[in-house]
Formats: structure tokens, C-alpha cells, sequence
């Protein structure tokens, strides 16, 4: 029994710069960088002097904290800068807890000296975790894994296994065949100190045959913004009855996503 990947989807939300008109474009993140187990390096760039115009730039920085059901925000951090004087490019934060995940909030806000209209705000809240106690490694934000297991030569399991250390909160889980338009049978909540595992169940299938199985789960995030993540598995029943598996792993190395005000 041959079990094909299909998809590997890595979300990502990328950032959109609100210009409201040509002489003003804002600053944006470059990159979120830990430097160990306690700290997170943030990395920004202004718009090149032959495309902004801009005479006032306002960045604030928001850093909100999560480990597992515990959470915080601390004190946000404010630059302004005018035309002549964009020196500041990066900020490093110090923080208590070992190995947390971090909301990064950047907040921008440029204008044009007596011209009210040109005005532009962007708030763009980024993911982002510190190294491991030992600082050996600085993985990002823990995966999702979507597995699919043969039970029988005419069953098998689509699982979800959610890491219990995400900063989200998972909202709903569908699992659909193309082939027959059957949907999966959800079996018992299985959670441990790790992950909760989320299966399902398609049976009375034909063995040795190719099915075609999408995937989808959603979650909410800072301010409850509901975001879903799809995919698509391929998968063969087996021809006798051992077992096999085989699984797709979702990324979640950088969520981002846009509020406009």
C-alpha cells in the first residue's frame, strides 16, 4: 500500500501596506528574529527618500505574550521620526517566560506636514516565539500535523493533532471525500501534555483504490480574527489489513495578519 503527499501548505498572510496616496508609503517589518530563550529581535525598514514623501512617521510596537492558558501584554514601545532622522531600524525585547509565543503589533502612522488627508495608519501583528531553554534551537511556532492512517483494506483515519502550546483557538474541523462526497465520522477527543488529536473515520471504501481527501480547520487569533487553513490528501487504501501512515505537516512559522484603521 503506497500512500502519496499531496500538499504542503505553509500559512502565511502576507503584509499589505495601506498607501493612501503616492507620496506616503509606510514602514514595514523585515524580520522577527530570536536571539534566545527570553528575547526577540524586531527588524524594520522605511520606504526609499526617492518614493516617500512623508514629514512625520509615528511606529509604536505592541508585544503581547502567551504560554500555554497564561498571557500578558507589556508596554508598548513608540518612535517618531521625521524626514531627515530615520535612524532607529530595529528594537530587541527582553521578556520572563522561557520559550512563549509573541504577538508582535506594528503600528505606523505617516503624514504630511498641513495636509490632513494624507494620512495612513497599518497595524500588522506577526507570531513569533523565543529560542528553547538551552538556546539550541529557535524553531518558531509549533506544527500541525494532518495524518492519514489505513485501518482496514476499506477504512481509514484523517487526523488532526494540535499542539496544546498554540496561541489560537481552534474553532472547527471538516474532512470531505471527493470521490464519494462522504465526510468523515469524528471519533473521541484524544489530548495529552502535548497534543489533542482530532480523528476521523471513512469507512465501507473499496481496497486498493485512490481517494481524494480535503482537509480544512479553523481558528481565531489576536482580536479574533478567524482565519481556515485547507488541503488536499491523497490517499490508497491498503490490500490487505496492516496498517501504514503517512501525514502532512501545516507550518505555522509566521502568521500574519492586517488591521486597518
Amino acid at each position: 500500500m503506497r500512500i502519496y503527499w499531496c500538499s504542503l501548505h505553509i500559512l502565511f498572510l502576507s503584509i499589505v501596506s495601506c498607501q493612501i496616496t503616492p507620496d506616503i508609503t509606510e514602514p514595514r517589518i523585515t524580520s522577527i528574529v530570536p536571539i534566545n530563550s527570553t528575547a526577540l529581535t524586531v527588524n524594520w525598514q522605511f520606504a526609499d527618500t526617492s518614493i516617500d514623501r512623508s514629514d512625520l512617521i509615528r511606529i509604536s510596537i505592541d508585544f503581547h505574550e502567551y504560554y500555554y492558558t497564561y498571557n500578558r501584554t507589556y508596554s508598548g514601545t513608540n518612535y517618531t521620526f521625521v524626514s531627515t532622522n530615520k535612524t532607529i531600524t530595529s528594537i530587541t525585547k527582553n521578556f520572563e517566560l522561557v520559550n512563549a509565543y509573541y504577538y508582535v503589533c506594528f503600528s505606523s502612522n505617516s503624514t504630511v506636514t498641513n495636509v490632513s488627508i494624507y494620512l495612513a495608519i497599518t497595524n500588522n501583528c506577526i507570531l513569533a516565539r523565543t529560542c528553547s531553554r538551552s538556546n539550541t534551537t529557535c524553531s518558531g511556532p509549533s506544527s500541525v500535523l494532518i495524518s492519514s492512517i489505513n485501518m482496514s483494506p476499506t477504512a481509514f483515519l484523517i487526523s488532526f493533532l494540535w499542539p496544546n502550546d498554540l496561541p489560537y483557538k481552534p474553532i472547527s474541523f471538516t474532512t470531505h471525500l471527493i470521490n464519494n462526497n462522504q465526510s468523515g465520522t469524528p471519533l473521541s477527543v484524544i489530548q495529552n501534555s502535548t497534543y489533542t488529536n482530532r480523528s476521523y473515520l471513512f469507512s465501507g471504501l473499496t481496497s486498493s483504490t485512490v481517494y481524494t481527501v480535503n482537509t480544512s480547520f479553523s481558528y481565531s487569533t489576536l482580536y479574533n480574527v478567524t482565519k481556515t487553513n485547507t488541503s488536499t490528501l491523497i490517499v490508497t487504501t491498503s490490500s490487505s489489513a496492516r496498517m501504514f501512515y503517512t501525514g502532512v505537516v501545516h507550518f505555522f512559522s509566521v502568521i500574519m495578519f492586517v488591521l486597518f484603521f
